[in-house]
C-alpha cells in the first residue's frame, strides 16, 4: 500500500504543478518534473530514489513502452515517401549537424574536466559523448504534436517538422542501443575488444526490432477482429507489455522494440491504428508518474559538476538543430520562410529523452558517469521544454500555416450516408465499338470458370470500351492437348458461350483464342503479350483461399507493361453506384481510368472515398475534396460524381461502413506482391473477403515492392 500513497503523492503534486506553470504557458511536464525534484533528495526528500528503483519501476517502464510505441506511429512510410527529399536532406542536417558539435563539444569538456575520476581516458570519454550525442538527437514528439494540434497548424512546413520529429527519433533511439550496448562490453573488466564485441551491438539491435517487428504484425492481426474499444485496449496492452518484458528479458532494448511495434501497425496497409487511440486514455496517468520520477533524479548538487557539460550540451545542440536544418531545407528547394525557421521547431526535448537517461540509470556499466549524464539530461529537458513550445509556434507562424480555430472530432468519423437507388437488371449497348484496324490493341480476359465468365466479359468489355480496344476472351489450355480437342469440349464451349452472350449484349464482338503452355500464369502472360494489352482482367475463384490464382495474379502483374484487374464477384453485377477509397492523389491517378470505364452509364453514381489519417486537420481535408473535383471537372465527367474526404483511425471499418450503400467497389492493390503483402499486409484483400459487393482490385503493370519503391529517388 506504500507503493500506492506514494503514487498517490507524485500525481497529485504533479498535477497541481502542472496546472500553475500553464498559467505562465509552460508545458505541463514541467510541472510534473519540478513536483518530482521537489519531492525528492533536491527538495523534501519524501520519496527516495532507491524507493522509486525498488517498488515503482514497473510504471516507468510501461511509460517508456508507451513512449516508444507512439514514436513508431509517426513513422508512417506513406506520409513520409511523398516529402522523401526534403525529409532526407533536414533530417540528415539536423541530426549530423547536432550529433557531431555535441560529440565535439562533450569530448572538450571532458578532457578539460576529467571526467570519469580514476578510470578517466578516452574510452570514458567517448562513450560519454556518443551517449549525449545520441540524446540529443531527439526531438519531443509529444510536445510539438500538442502545439501543432493547439495552433491548427497545417501545411508543407507542419508535415516536414512532424516527419523530421520521426526519423530523428528512431535514429536516436537505434543509435542510443548501439552505444551502450557497445559501452557494455568495453567497460567489462574481462572484456576483449574483438570482432564479436563489434557484432554484438549490431545483433542486439537487429534482434529488438525483429521482436517490435513481430509483435506489431501479430497485434495488428488480433486488433483487427475487434470493434470494442474495451478490447482493442486489452490486446494492445498485452501485446506492447510484452514486447517490452521479452526484450529487457533477452537483454534487448526495450525502447527500440516499441517504436518497431509501432511502425509495424500503422504501415499495415489497413492502417488501423486504433490501438493507438485506445493507448492514449492511458498516458496522462503514465506520463505524470514518469515524469514525476524523472524529476526525483535531478540532484541540485550534482547540477553544479554537470554545469559546464550541461550549458555545452544544450547550446551546442540548440546550434547543430537549427543550422543543420536550414541548410538541409534550404538544399531541398523550400522557400525561405520555411527553411529559416523549421529548425526551431526541433528543440524541444522531453519523453524521449528522459527515457533514455533511465536507461542510463539502470546500466550498471555506466556507474562512474550515471550522475553526470543524468543530470545533463534532465538539466536539457527543463531548459528545452521552457523555451521550445514557444519557438514551435514561433515556426509554423513564420511560415504561415497557423489556421483560426481547430474543429473538434470526438471519436472515430463516420462514413456519410449514401443515397441508395435502383439495380438496373442489364446495361444499354455501347456503341460505337472501334473497328479492329482503329481498336487501340485489346483487353485480354480469363474464362475459366461459368460462373464467373459473364461477369468477366462484361467488366473487360466497359474496360474496352473506354480504352477503344476490343475484348479478347483467353483459355489456358495443356500443350499436352490438341487445339481440335479443346475446340470440341463442351467446357470450353460454354466457358466462351457464356462470354460471347455478354459481349454481344453490350454490342461487342468477341475474340475467343486458346493458349496453350502448361503454366496458366505463362499462358495469360503471353496473350497480352501478343495482343498489345492494354488491360489484363481475370477473375476469382469465388473461394475464400485461393493461393494457386493469387500466383497467378502475382507472376502476371509483376511482369506485364499494362495493368492487371482482378475482380471479385458479390450479389450483383451491377455497377450503377461505385466507391471508390484510396488514400492518396497517385492512388486516384492510377484508378481513374477503371473508374470512368465502369460509369459510363447515365444514371451511374461514383463516389470517391479519401481516407486520410485521423490526425488530418480540417483544413488539409477540404483542399483534398477540392482537387479531386477539380481533377474530375477538368477530365470532363459528366456523371453523377460525390467525394467523401474523411480522417479515420481505422481505414478498414471506414471502408466497410460506407461499402453498405454501394453496388461495385474499386481499390487500389498495386505493390502488393507476395513479400510485401506478409509484413504490409493489404487493405483491398481485406475489405474483398469482408464484403459482398462486387470489387475490382487494380494492380499497376510491372510492379516494384513497397521497400524498393521507398528507396527510389525523388
Amino acid at each position: 500500500m506504500i507503493e500506492i500513497l506514494a503514487l498517490s503523492v507524485l500525481l497529485a503534486a504533479g498535477f497541481g504543478l502542472a496546472q500553475l506553470v500553464k498559467l505562465i504557458h509552460l508545458p505541463s511536464v514541467t510541472g510534473f518534473i519540478i513536483a518530482g525534484a521537489l519531492l525528492g533528495p533536491s527538495g523534501f526528500d519524501i520519496v527516495s530514489i532507491d524507493f522509486a528503483e525498488d517498488r515503482l519501476a514497473v510504471f516507468t517502464n510501461m511509460a517508456l513502452m508507451l513512449v516508444a510505441f507512439g514514436i513508431g506511429e509517426r513513422f508512417d512510410l506513406q506520409q513520409l515517401r511523398s516529402l522523401a527529399k526534403p525529409i532526407v536532406r533536414i533530417s540528415a542536417g539536423e541530426i549530423i549537424g547536432c550529433f557531431v558539435l555535441v560529440v565535439a563539444g562533450s569530448l572538450g569538456v571532458c578532457w578539460m574536466t576529467g571526467v570519469g575520476g580514476d578510470i578517466a581516458g578516452w574510452t570514458v570519454w567517448l562513450t560519454v559523448a556518443f551517449i549525449l550525442g545520441a540524446i540529443a538527437i531527439a526531438t519531443a514528439p509529444a510536445t510539438t504534436v500538442a502545439v501543432i494540434r493547439e495552433t491548427g497548424a497545417s501545411g508543407n512546413a507542419t508535415r516536414l517538422l512532424l516527419s523530421s520529429v520521426v526519423v530523428n527519433n528512431a535514429l536516436s533511439v537505434t543509435l542510443f542501443g548501439i552505444v551502450i550496448s557497445t559501452a557494455r562490453v568495453l567497460f567489462e573488466p574481462s572484456a576483449q575488444l574483438g570482432i564479436d564485441s563489434l557484432i554484438l551491438p549490431v545483433v542486439k539491435t537487429g534482434g529488438a526490432l525483429a521482436i517490435g517487428l513481430g509483435t506489431g504484425f501479430i497485434t495488428d492481426v488480433l486488433v483487427n477482429k475487434f470493434t470494442r474499444r474495451e478490447d482493442v485496449l486489452i490486446v494492445a496492452l498485452a501485446a506492447l507489455f510484452f514486447c517490452g518484458g521479452l526484450a529487457d528479458f533477452l537483454g534487448l532494448s526495450s525502447l527500440l522494440a516499441g517504436v518497431a511495434a509501432g511502425f509495424a501497425v500503422v504501415n499495415r496497409h489497413r492502417r488501423d491504428v486504433r490501438v493507438f487511440r485506445a493507448l492514449n486514455d492511458l498516458e496522462p496517468p503514465f506520463y505524470g508518474i514518469f515524469f514525476a520520477l524523472a524529476g526525483l533524479q535531478l540532484h541540485l548538487q550534482e547540477l553544479t559538476y554537470a554545469g559546464l557539460m550541461g550549458v555545452v550540451f544544450i547550446i551546442f545542440r540548440g546550434l547543430g538543430k537549427y543550422f543543420g536544418a536550414r541548410w538541409g531545407a534550404r538544399s531541398a528547394g523550400l522557400p525561405p520562410e520555411q527553411a529559416d525557421n523549421i529548425g526551431m521547431g526541433l528543440l524541444p526535448q522531453a519523453g524521449l529523452a528522459i527515457a533514455l537517461a533511465y536507461v542510463i540509470r539502470q546500466e550498471p556499466s555506466l556507474e562512474v558517469v550515471r550522475g553526470l549524464l543524468l543530470n545533463v539530461v534532465i538539466a536539457s529537458v527543463v531548459i528545452n521544454e521552457i523555451i521550445g513550445p514557444p519557438l514551435v509556434r514561433m515556426m509554423v507562424v513564420r511560415a504561415g500555416e497557423i489556421t483560426v480555430s481547430v474543429k473538434e472530432r470526438g471519436g472515430e468519423a463516420q462514413a456519410s450516408d449514401i443515397s441508395r437507388s435502383y439495380v438496373p437488371e442489364s446495361l444499354p449497348t455501347l456503341s460505337p465499338v472501334p473497328t479492329p484496324q482503329k481498336a487501340r490493341g485489346m483487353v485480354v480476359f480469363g474464362v475459366s470458370n461459368p460462373a464467373t465468365a459473364p461477369g468477366v466479359a462484361r467488366i473487360a468489355v466497359l474496360i474496352s470500351h473506354h480504352f477503344k480496344s476490343l475484348p479478347r476472351a483467353v483459355h489456358v489450355i495443356n500443350p499436352e492437348r490438341s487445339r481440335k480437342d479443346a475446340e470440341e469440349d463442351p467446357w470450353v464451349k460454354e466457358l466462351f458461350r457464356l462470354a460471347g452472350s455478354e459481349a454481344g449484349q453490350l454490342g461487342y464482338p468477341l475474340r475467343a483464342d486458346f493458349e496453350f503452355d502448361e503454366d496458366a500464369a505463362r499462358g495469360f502472360l503471353q496473350a497480352a503479350e501478343s495482343s498489345d494489352a492494354q488491360t489484363i482482367v481475370l477473375g476469382h475463384p469465388l473461394t475464400k483461399r485461393a493461393p494457386e490464382f493469387e500466383r497467378i495474379v502475382d507472376f502476371v502483374a509483376r511482369r506485364s507493361a499494362c495493368p492487371v484487374v482482378v475482380a471479385k464477384f458479390g450479389r450483383s453485377l451491377s455497377s450503377t453506384r461505385i466507391l471508390v477509397p484510396v488514400m492518396s492523389m497517385d492512388e486516384l491517378a492510377v484508378l481513374t481510368p477503371f473508374c470512368k470505364a465502369m460509369a459510363q452509364v447515365p444514371g451511374e453514381k461514383l463516389t470517391i472515398f479519401f481516407l486520410a489519417p485521423g490526425e488530418t486537420q480540417e483544413k488539409e481535408l477540404k483542399e483534398i475534396r477540392e482537387n479531386i473535383l477539380t481533377r474530375f471537372t477538368s477530365e470532363d465527367f459528366d456523371r453523377d460524381l460525390e467525394v467523401d474526404v474523411l480522417a479515420t483511425d481505422s481505414r478498414l471499418h471506414s471502408i466497410l461502413g460506407a461499402a453498405e450503400g454501394h453496388d461495385l467497389i474499386i481499390m487500389n492493390a498495386a505493390g502488393q506482391g507476395r513479400l510485401s503483402r506478409v509484413f504490409f499486409g493489404s487493405l483491398a484483400e481485406d475489405v474483398a473477403q469482408r464484403v459482398d459487393e462486387t470489387m475490382l482490385l487494380i494492380r499497376a503493370g510491372t510492379e516494384v515492392d513497397l521497400f524498393a519503391a521507398w528507396t527510389e529517388p525523388i
